[in-house]
């Protein structure tokens, strides 16, 4: 949800008289104010503002100014993005105009990068990062991307029991939990015979080859893992089958 903070009401304008006719020297009103002899006002808020301008021959000519709004910036802080524990990502900022400054806030923790659009965030656990940009003006937007931490759920098991008992009875090589886009495994005998493989692996071998059971003993696997932000992780081991 953006969050702009609104330039309407900030007296950053200025409007400056250019006067031709009448007897000079000549005096200048704002808004009914005293008259000055400068022809600039600063500090001016948005909107209609009556202008009075008196020559030395006391003529007196009366002008309508619109100052226009100090519009603030509209600023995009990037979609919200769901890591997992561990993983660093980078945000895609964004701000209508040209920033002056730009600055990124967070509970969460900075890599590098918190005054561009494009910083790289590690939080540890769930956060917001805010971004505002400030132009040249004075005026500045917000807006806020929340950045998801869910656990590691990779938990490969070293040993299960397809016994049919009710339990420990798949190969668990996840927590279950969706911290994965794709899981690849490979399973060999120890004269290196593969006996199992699947290229989408879901927790679901229950230990058997072409549909019978394999031996009990001891089985050596190779794993890839590609996590939901596309990391990939590799891991190999043994795993054992009792029954």
């Amino acid at each position: 949800e953006a969050v702009v903070s609104s330039c309407t009401n900030t007296p950053n304008g200025s409007i400056t008289i250019t006067t031709t006719g009448g007897i000079a020297p000549y005096t200048y009103s704002i808004d009914g104010g005293a008259f000055q002899s400068s022809n600039r006002f600063n500090n001016v808020s948005a909107g209609n503002h009556t202008i009075v301008i008196r020559d030395f021959a006391c003529g007196i000519v009366t002008k309508t100014i619109n100052v226009p709004v100090r519009t603030a910036p509209n600023v995009n802080a990037g979609p919200d993005r769901t890591i997992v524990e561990g993983d660093q990502i980078m945000l895609t900022g964004a701000s209508s105009g040209t920033p002056a400054s730009i600055l990124w806030s967070s509970t969460g923790s900075f890599v590098s990068g918190a005054s561009t659009f494009t910083p790289v965030v590690k939080p540890a656990a769930t956060a917001n990062y805010t971004l505002t940009v400030t132009d040249a003006n004075g005026c500045s937007g917000s807006d806020i991307a929340l950045i998801t931490v869910i656990p590691n759920c990779i938990k490969v098991m070293n040993a299960f029991t397809p016994n049919n008992d009710g339990q420990n009875d798949r190969w668990l090589v996840t927590d279950g939990n969706p911290c994965t886009e794709r899981i690849f495994v490979a399973v060999y005998n120890r004269y290196g015979n593969e006996v199992y493989r699947n290229d989408n692996y879901q927790n679901n071998w229950d230990g058997t080859y072409n549909g019978k059971p394999v031996a009990d003993g001891t089985y050596y696997y190779n794993v890839s893992f590609r996590t939901i932000t596309g990391k990939l992780i590799s891991v190999k081991g043994d795993v054992t089958i009792l029954r």
